[in-house]
């Protein structure tokens, strides 16, 4: 994403040695990562409008350390499937809650209803598409080890249309906490630019995630309680488990 390869790697890689000779891990940066996502979506709901520039400082602070961590990784050669997993967990925190927390914000300034509705929405559309894309590559691994690889491939068009919306996102949710800095109506704006991110980006890919996940499992299988099947052949492929 442009954000990153511009303005992310490049601070990233200067700021690395630092860190590196004073002996920090790649998951002491992550867990402060998320240390600091936690306290940004805290003052995020309690602050008042006018100092939610702290907030922009925090987000843009977890921005860079995602960018060092896998520096500190790659040059220990600590690399490990734990750091991959914490890494995601420290990335989507922030980017989950967000809406929600602004909702919460403006419902407490506003003492308006609709905001916090609207946020909570926002962040369970979010939700929602994380697990079907994981359930999703569940489901796919174990199509395969039962009846063989899946026959789908994403077309192009599809693939593009995905690939714009993640850079919309990727792209926006960077460019969105600068208008926390803008005094009296940052949170509002900083609310409807998440909330168009989350919810109709969100909403549209997650659309794109349905459809995908039905072209690539619709493949007939046969349950181990069908009609004429041997109970003692239950782990032969194409049952069900």
């Amino acid at each position: 994403m442009a954000v990153v390869r511009h303005i992310g790697r490049p601070i990233g890689d200067a700021l690395t040695p630092f860190f590196y000779n004073r002996g920090w891990t790649a998951n002491q940066m992550t867990s402060l990562r998320l240390g600091l996502a936690i306290l940004a979506i805290v003052l995020l709901m309690t602050l008042p409008p006018g100092l939610c520039w702290a907030v922009a400082v925090l987000y843009y602070l977890c921005f860079i350390g995602d960018c060092l961590d896998g520096n500190l990784a790659r040059l220990s050669d600590g690399a490990s499937y734990w750091g991959k997993f914490y890494d995601g967990v420290a990335d989507r925190f922030y980017y989950t809650a967000a809406p929600l927390a602004a909702g919460i914000g403006l419902w407490r300034e506003t003492e308006i209803v609709w905001p916090l509705v609207a946020g909570a929405a926002a962040a369970l559309v979010f939700t929602y598409n994380d697990m079907i894309s994981n359930r999703l590559q569940f489901f796919r691994l174990w199509m395969e080890t039962q009846t063989g690889p899946a026959s789908y491939r994403r077309g192009g068009f599809l693939a593009a249309l995905e690939n714009l919306n993640d850079r919309v996102m990727t792209n926006g949710f960077f460019v969105a906490p600068l208008f926390l800095l803008l005094p009296g109506s940052g949170l509002y704006w900083y609310f409807w630019t998440v909330l168009l991110l989350q919810g109709l980006c969100g909403g549209l890919g997650l659309m794109a995630l349905l459809y995908q996940s039905f072209r690539t499992l619709s493949r007939a299988r046969k349950s181990k309680h069908a009609a004429g099947v041997d109970p003692s052949q239950a782990s032969s492929p194409g049952l069900d488990q």
